[in-house]
């Protein structure tokens, strides 16, 4: 190839690359914001999608119905949600699937160390011809033909150190996978019941605020007929009602985070949840700060969370990978393997056709020298991983702990908060019946006691909210231990 023949096989290059580099143009783009992909591409693209999801169906997981919702009648209580959520909930049937995918790659790695066999046919047309040679026998040498090949191959692994690493990382991520399976069913059961008293709180105190409404409704009208007959303070009919919008406002962002709770719920459980039954606090729960020494939790935490135990099998598959690294990098492979290979020539170059059969059996010994693989070594990438897992190992334990012992201690606080918040609900009650007993005997009226009344009411109100803080983090701190939380509920 002279020069300018290479120049201009340079200068088709560069343009052929520019076009495959060439930047979208901005009408292009400009189409792509108004109008997405075209009607004709999408219905392309939902037909696709309809059968690569009906391929991803399996019996049973056709009447799980995954993708649909299904709608109860009358309030959900939190035992029918966990149940649903653990026939509907999408993130529980992938780790079911994430199970099954172990155990198949397990079997693959299994294979990895049992014979292969391949069984190869090649039909081929030969054109020989002699151009040019000192040989005599080979002036004779032209002919066309075909040649058939039919050939066996038998190979068995004896002594392969990287493909029985294998094995065993195989089996230890199966193992993975089931905990992983565990800890998901946790998971789920755990954000459920998190939202649904969550849902049952803003719930209360919706009500909660709608009957302290009510009260100031009270109060407004008694100042309404103390204003007719001149008695009424000046601005405080005003006040009351300013007080009301306040409590109003508040009703409505409470009833918006109710509405979002029952959403998540429904995300969570495949149920479309319209209302909540009222949540009972579990035997037990109460004073589980005074019962369980925090120490014991913690060691509870990181022996018995499942998180703990998926990261502390990273670690060991980590540092499976690593000694297969070393096996592949460093080690020797001994393998059997036999042939079989019949030849069938309808001519050849001199003349006559042949038919062969070949048979081999052999062993072969392979040492790996330097950059076998030519990728480099595998080794120090391992070991640099193995470090990872290590540290994301410890930074979990770390975490895990630091929740626990917060946990732990919001506990104490909140039961200090109940405590309190129940000593002012004795003592408001107590104010309420003083005030009712003072306008029977005529020395008060009713608008003092609607006032004791709707102090009595808020008071109730951030009880209730402790008592629902209290066993939000009771729930946070047996999820944070690995306790099953399905029990009981």
């Amino acid at each position: 190839m002279n020069f300018t023949s290479k120049a201009v096989c340079a200068v088709l290059c560069s343009a052929l690359l520019s076009a495959c580099s060439k930047e979208a143009e901005p009408e292009r783009l400009a189409a792509l914001l108004s109008e997405g992909l075209g009607a004709e591409k999408s219905a392309k693209a939902d037909q696709r999608l309809a059968k690569a999801l009906d391929r991803g169906k399996t019996a049973d997981q056709r009447e799980a119905a995954f993708g649909e919702m299904s709608t109860p009648n009358g309030a959900s209580s939190a035992a029918s949600l966990i149940n649903a959520a653990l026939e509907r909930n999408s993130r529980i049937g992938s780790a079911a699937d994430g199970i099954s995918l172990a155990d198949a790659e397990r079997l693959n790695a299994i294979f990895g160390y049992l014979p292969q066999v391949s069984l190869s046919y090649t039909q081929d047309q030969v054109d020989q011809q002699v151009i040019e040679t000192d040989n005599v026998v080979f002036q004779e040498g032209q002919a066309q033909y075909p040649v058939t090949v039919l050939s066996a191959r038998i190979e068995q692994p004896i002594f392969d150190l990287s493909r029985i690493f294998a094995i065993t990382y195989a089996s230890n991520a199966r193992s993975q996978a089931e905990i992983d399976y565990v800890g998901t069913v946790r998971d789920v059961v755990y954000e459920v019941l998190d939202t649904y008293v969550t849902a049952t709180q803003s719930k209360a105190r919706s009500r909660a605020l709608r009957e302290r409404m009510r009260l100031l409704d009270r109060q407004v009208s008694s100042q309404n007929v103390l204003s007719d007959t001149g008695l009424a303070q000046i601005g405080e009919p005003d006040a009351l009602r300013s007080e009301r919008s306040s409590l109003a406002s508040e009703e409505a962002l409470e009833a918006a985070r109710y509405s979002g709770a029952l959403g998540q719920l429904s995300m969570l459980t495949g149920v479309v949840v319209r209302d909540v039954e009222n949540f009972n606090v579990p035997s037990g729960a109460i004073g589980t700060e005074r019962r369980q020494n925090v120490e014991t939790l913690v060691e509870q935490g990181l022996r018995e969370n499942p998180k703990m135990m998926s990261a502390a099998l990273s670690v060991v598959g980590s540092d499976i990978e690593r000694k297969q690294a070393i096996a592949a990098d460093f080690s020797p492979v001994l393998e059997a393997y036999a042939t079989l290979e019949q030849e069938t020539r309808d001519a050849s170059r001199f003349g006559g056709g042949s038919k062969t059969q070949d048979q081999v059996v052999g062993v072969q010994l392979s040492i790996p020298l330097f950059n076998a693989s030519g990728t480099g070594y595998a080794t120090s990438t391992s070991s640099i991983k193995l470090r990872q897992k290590a540290l994301e190992y410890y930074s979990l334990e770390r975490q895990l702990e630091t929740d626990i012992r917060a946990a732990h201690a919001r506990l104490g606080e909140l039961s200090k908060a109940m405590s309190q918040a129940s000593t002012a609900a004795r003592q408001a009650t107590s104010a309420v019946n003083s005030e009712r007993r003072r306008v029977a005997a005529g020395e008060s009226i009713d608008l003092a006691v609607s006032a004791r009344e709707i102090r009595l009411a808020q008071v109730n109100e951030r009880r209730a909210f402790y008592q629902a803080e209290y066993v939000r983090t009771w729930l946070k701190l047996q999820y944070l231990t690995g306790v099953d939380l399905r029990q009981g509920f």
